[in-house]
């Protein structure tokens, strides 16, 4: 059938079982990093009006909060224990094998390489040590709240213990350098107390935040 005005031929109508495509759907919401932590409000009103742009940070999720004082350093206390458990065994057979004058030079080594495999293993693979699993707690990335990786769980173990395994490293330092550790552990939990997220000087070093989730 050809158009009255002349022009070309008009297309015939879609049969009757031929339907239009549904529109497309809306794109999927990016998930959120690490799982646990919740992205600031989007700024902006709406009408299209621009407000003020208000510094809001990323936090945990419903059900996780950062955890308390004491919380952590029971936890710190239960790891300490653990691990020196195992570096005494471990030094006392380096001792037996290689004689006293080696146990003195290194059972502070050992011991050193005993911690810092300890802590990095745990924050690396289980997200905490296991003085924190006891409690519920972890340790992870201050900004996302994602698994801590390698690099940034040795800088922590650096800031956290390493005067401690410098002290003991060095044979008979430790017998008159240890008020400086007791004052520097002093003035890890004051920047703690201080922090509105619980970050020590530690963990601001190396961007960690401890954070506690609630039991099921």
């Amino acid at each position: 059938m050809t158009d009255p005005a002349g022009g070309a031929p008009t297309p015939p109508p879609p049969s009757g079982n031929w339907q239009a495509p549904p529109p497309p759907s809306s794109p999927p919401q990016a998930p959120q990093p690490g799982g646990n932590w919740q992205s600031p409000p989007p700024s902006g009103a709406p009408g299209g009006f621009q407000t003020q742009a208000v510094a809001v940070e990323a936090g945990p999720a419903p059900g996780i909060a950062y955890a308390e004082l004491v919380e952590r350093i029971i936890a710190l206390f239960i790891d300490a224990v653990i691990v020196g458990i195992i570096g005494f065994i471990v030094s006392v057979i380096v001792g037996l094998i290689g004689g006293g004058l080696i146990f003195l030079f290194l059972g502070g080594l050992v011991s050193a390489a005993i911690s810092i495999t300890y802590f990095v293993y745990t924050w690396t693979t289980m997200r905490a040590s296991p003085g924190q699993k006891i409690l519920n707690l972890e340790t992870v990335n201050a900004t996302d709240g994602a698994t801590m990786v390698q690099r940034q769980a040795v800088l922590r173990w650096l800031w956290l213990w390493g005067p401690q395994a410098i002290i003991g490293v060095i044979p008979f330092v430790a017998l008159v350098a240890w008020p400086l550790e007791i004052l520097y552990g002093i003035f890890l939990l004051y920047t703690a107390s201080q922090s509105p997220k619980r970050q020590g000087y530690h963990d601001v070093q190396c961007g960690t935040v401890v954070i506690k989730r609630a039991r099921a």
